[in-house]
C-alpha cells in the first residue's frame, strides 16, 4: 500500500524564514550591495552626461559623450507613438464571429483603455515604463483596486420635506449637523395664528456626497524596491516575488490596528528606518544618483532630521511579496500575497495572480532580465567620451599652454593670472626666462574613429540616422523612393522588433490584469465618451475569459493589411463566385461577417451600423435572400442563353436575307442586261435598214462582249486614277 507521505501546514515562523530567505534569494540593492544596481547607476549617469563612477573625469574636460542619450530618446519616442498616440492600447478578440461579441469585445477594449487612460495617468505612466525598460533592463508596473471616495459638501439655505427626502434616498447622502426648520406660511396672518396650509422648511441645511472614485491604479515599481528570485525566467514562474518600501508607524496602525497593537516600542525602535543601511543621505545609492542628476540636494538636512524624530512619521521598511506556500495543510500550495514588517505578518490573502508586468527590450535566453540600451552604447560613449576629453584638452592646451619660467627673472604669479595690458616685473632679461610648452599633434585617425563608433552605435541599437529621418543622403538624386522606403523600413525592423517584445509580454500581461481586476471588483456602469457616442457599461456584463491583442498597427494582422485583405475578398472573390454561378458555396451570413470585419478594422463599433446575423431570423431572411439570388442568378443565365441563341437564330436569318437580296440582285441585273443586248440589237436593226434604205454602208456591228470589256477597262481606269500614286504618297508623308 503506498504511503500518502506527511501534509505539513506551514506556519507563521516558517512563513517568515521562507520570506526572508527569499528576500536573501532575489536580486535587488535594497543594502546597495547588488551587482545589477550598479550597472543601472553607470546607466543612468550615461544617459545624464554626469561625470560619475566610470565616467570621472581623469583631466580637464569632464564632457560625456551623448550616444545613451540619443537612442533612449530616440526609442521612447518611436514606442510612445506607436502604443499611446491615439490612447488606445487594449484590442480584445471577439469569442464568435458575430455583432453582439464584437461589441461586448469592443466594450472590453473601451472599459480596459479607459481604466488605463481616463482613471490613471496611461500616457505618463507606460511612458516611464518604457524608458525605465529601455535604461535600466528591465522595467516594472503594478496593479491594484483601491477604493477611493470624494466628498462633496451642498448647502441649501431653504429645502422641503419632499426634496429633502428625494435627496436623503441616496445612500451616498447624508445630513451634516443638526436640522433647523420653519413653518413657512401661503400668506400673512394678521392674527399670527398657524395657517391650515402652512409648510414645513428646513433651512441652513447641509448634506455630504460621497462620490465613488474607486478604481484600478496603476504604477511604476522603482527598480530598488523590486525583487524577484534568482533562477526566474519570468514573474509567473518566480518562486519568490516582493517589493520592499517604506512605510510610517502611521500608517501601519492605521491599516492594521490589530497587528500594530501588538508591537511594543522596542520592536518599533527595530522595524525604524536605519540610516546605516542607505548611507548618511538616508537614500539607496540608486535614489541618489537620480537626485544627483536632475540637481536636487539629496543630504539629508535639519528638516528631514526634525520629521524623524517624531515617532508617528519614523519610516518602517515593509517586504509584500507573492509567494507560492501550504498554509492549509492540504499538501498542495497556493499563491499567496503576503506583508510583512520585521517578524510580524501585516496582511496575508489568497490571489489569483501577481499583479505585476515586466517588460525588457533585449532578452537574454532563460533569464527575468535582459539588456538595456544603455548597455548597448556603453562601449560608444566610453569610447567617445575618451576621444572628445582628448579634442576639448588638446584645445585648451593650445588656449592655455603651460609654460617653463626661471623664478630668478619672472614673476610667476603674473604668469598665472595675466591680464590685458598687464605689465610683468622681471629681473633681468627675459629672453630665455620663458618658453611655451606646445601640446601633442592630435592624430590623424582621430576622427575616422568617431565616424566609425557613430556607426557601430547605429548597428548595435538600430536606431539609425535612416529611421529617425535624419540621413540627408538617402534624398540624394539617384535614389528612387523605392530604395528610401526600403532602407527605412530595413533600419525600422529592429525597432518594430523591440515593440513587438514589449506588445507580446509586458502589455498584454497588463491589459490583461486590469480588465480581469475590473471583472472581480468593479460591480458598477463605468460612463465614458468616445466618438462623440456617451457609453454606459458593466464590467460585469462582459464576458470573464476574453483574448486580447495590443493595439499595435504593425505586422500582418495590422489594421491596415486587414482591411486590404478584406477589400479584396468583398471586391474581387465573392463576385467572381457568385458570376460562375458558385454563389451555393457563399454562407448566407457571409457578406454581414465581411461587412462587421471591415468595419472593426476601421475602427469602428460594427453594432451601431449592422444587426446580429447570428439569429435564426436573420439566418432564414439570409438564406431565403441568397435562394432568391441563386434563383435570379439562374434565370438570368438562362435568359442569357436564350438570348444567345436568339441572336444566332437572327444572324442566321440575316445571312439568308442576305444570300437571297443578293441572287435577286443578280437576277434583276441579269434582266437588266438581256434587255440591254436586246435593244442594242434592235438599234442596229434599225440602223441597218436606214442604212439600206440610204444605200449607206454600215460598219461592222461590235460585239457586245466586247463593249462589255471596254466598259470594265474604262471603270478600271477610273478607279485607278482616282487613287493616289506612290510618289504623291511620299510627297504627301514628307510634308
Amino acid at each position: 500500500m503506498a504511503s500518502t507521505g506527511y501534509k505539513e501546514k506551514v506556519t507563521d515562523e516558517q512563513l517568515l524564514n521562507l520570506i526572508e530567505s527569499g528576500v536573501e534569494n532575489t536580486t535587488g540593492d535594497w543594502l546597495n550591495s547588488s551587482d545589477l544596481q550598479r550597472e543601472r547607476q553607470r546607466s543612468t549617469y550615461e544617459y545624464a552626461g554626469v561625470p560619475e563612477l566610470h565616467l570621472a573625469p581623469q583631466g580637464v574636460s569632464t564632457i560625456v559623450d551623448t550616444s545613451t542619450t540619443e537612442v533612449v530618446e530616440a526609442y521612447t519616442a518611436v514606442l510612445s507613438d506607436l502604443f499611446l498616440s491615439n490612447q488606445k492600447l487594449a484590442r480584445f478578440i471577439p469569442i464568435n464571429d458575430n455583432a453582439s461579441s464584437y461589441k461586448q469585445a469592443r466594450n472590453a477594449s473601451m472599459v480596459t483603455n479607459y481604466a488605463l487612460f481616463k482613471q490613471n495617468k496611461g500616457w505618463e505612466i507606460l511612458q516611464t515604463w518604457f524608458k525605465s525598460a529601455l535604461l535600466w533592463k528591465n522595467g516594472v508596473i503594478r496593479w491594484d483596486y483601491i477604493e477611493d471616495y470624494q466628498y462633496k459638501i451642498e448647502e441649501y439655505e431653504e429645502i422641503d420635506q419632499d426634496r429633502l427626502d428625494v435627496l436623503l434616498s441616496d445612500e451616498n447622502v447624508e445630513i451634516i449637523g443638526d436640522l433647523e426648520f420653519k413653518n413657512k406660511f401661503g400668506q400673512d396672518d394678521p392674527l399670527g395664528g398657524v395657517e391650515p396650509n402652512a409648510q414645513l422648511m428646513y433651512v441652513n441645511v447641509r448634506i455630504r456626497r460621497k462620490i465613488d472614485k474607486s478604481r484600478v491604479k496603476i504604477d511604476n515599481i522603482p527598480p530598488e524596491s523590486f525583487r524577484i528570485s534568482r533562477d526566474a525566467t519570468c514573474i509567473e514562474d518566480a518562486s519568490f516575488v516582493g517589493i520592499q518600501t517604506e512605510m510610517t508607524r502611521s500608517e501601519i496602525r492605521k491599516y492594521w490596528p490589530e497587528v500594530s497593537s501588538n508591537i511594543d516600542d522596542d520592536e518599533w525602535d527595530e522595524l525604524s528606518h536605519d540610516e546605516n543601511w542607505l548611507g548618511a543621505s538616508g537614500y539607496s545609492e540608486e535614489i541618489s544618483s537620480r537626485k544627483q542628476v536632475t540637481g536636487q540636494e539629496y543630504w539629508h538636512g535639519t528638516e528631514t532630521d526634525d520629521t524623524y524624530s517624531l515617532e508617528a512619521s519614523r519610516p518602517v521598511i515593509v517586504t509584500e511579496c507573492w509567494i507560492n506556500v501550504d498554509r492549509d495543510g492540504d499538501g498542495i500550495a497556493e499563491l499567496k500575497r503576503v506583508m510583512t514588517a520585521g517578524s510580524h505578518i501585516l496582511l496575508e490573502e489568497d490571489v489569483d495572480m501577481i499583479p505585476l508586468a515586466s517588460i525588457t527590450p533585449i532578452d537574454i535566453p532563460h533569464e527575468f532580465y535582459g539588456l538595456s540600451m544603455a548597455d548597448f552604447t556603453r562601449s560608444s560613449t566610453l569610447a567617445s567620451t575618451a576621444i572628445l576629453r582628448g579634442f576639448v584638452e588638446n584645445t585648451y592646451l593650445t588656449n592655455y599652454s603651460p609654460k617653463l619660467a626661471d623664478p630668478n627673472v619672472v614673476d610667476f604669479s603674473a604668469l598665472q593670472n595675466m591680464r590685458p595690458k598687464q605689465i610683468i616685473p622681471t629681473n633681468g632679461n627675459p629672453a630665455g626666462a620663458v618658453s611655451a610648452l606646445p601640446p601633442e599633434i592630435i592624430s590623424s585617425g582621430t576622427v575616422p574613429l568617431l565616424e566609425h563608433l557613430q556607426t557601430i552605435k547605429e548597428q548595435a541599437t538600430g536606431m539609425s540616422k535612416a529611421a529617425q529621418g535624419l540621413n540627408d543622403t538617402l534624398y540624394v538624386s539617384g535614389n528612387s523612393e523605392a530604395k528610401v522606403a526600403a532602407v527605412q523600413t530595413a533600419s525600422q525592423k529592429r525597432i518594430q522588433h523591440i515593440a513587438r517584445r514589449f506588445a507580446e509580454t509586458g502589455l498584454k500581461r497588463l491589459v490583461q490584469g486590469v480588465y480581469l481586476t475590473m471583472q472581480d471588483c468593479v460591480n458598477r456602469k463605468i460612463s465614458m465618451m468616445e466618438g462623440g457616442v456617451f457609453y454606459s457599461i458593466n464590467p460585469k456584463d462582459l464576458p470573464a475569459e476574453m483574448d486580447c491583442d495590443i493595439f499595435l498597427d504593425l505586422g500582418e494582422n495590422s489594421n491596415s493589411n486587414l482591411l486590404q485583405k478584406f477589400t479584396k475578398v468583398g471586391s474581387e472573390i465573392l463576385p467572381a463566385l457568385n458570376n460562375q454561378g458558385q454563389g451555393m458555396v457563399i454562407k448566407p451570413e457571409a457578406p454581414a461577417v465581411l461587412a462587421t470585419k471591415i468595419i472593426e478594422s476601421l475602427g469602428l463599433d460594427s453594432h451601431d451600423f449592422l444587426v446580429d446575423y447570428t439569429t435564426d431570423e436573420f439566418k432564414q431572411r439570409a438564406a431565403q435572400a441568397l435562394d432568391q439570388q441563386s434563383k435570379s442568378a439562374e434565370m438570368k443565365s438562362k435568359l442569357d442563353d436564350e438570348k444567345a441563341q436568339t441572336e444566332a437564330r437572327q444572324n442566321e436569318a440575316n445571312v439568308r436575307f442576305t444570300m437571297a437580296q443578293t441572287k435577286n440582285t443578280m437576277d434583276d441585273n441579269a434582266k437588266q442586261l438581256a434587255v440591254s443586248i436586246d435593244r442594242h440589237f434592235q438599234e442596229w436593226t434599225e440602223l441597218k435598214i436606214k442604212a439600206e434604205k440610204e444605200g449607206v454602208e454600215l460598219p461592222p456591228r461590235p460585239d457586245y462582249s466586247q463593249i462589255l470589256m471596254m466598259a470594265k477597262e474604262l471603270i478600271g481606269e477610273v478607279d485607278r486614277l482616282q487613287q493616289p500614286q506612290p510618289q504623291q504618297q511620299q510627297q504627301t508623308g514628307a510634308t
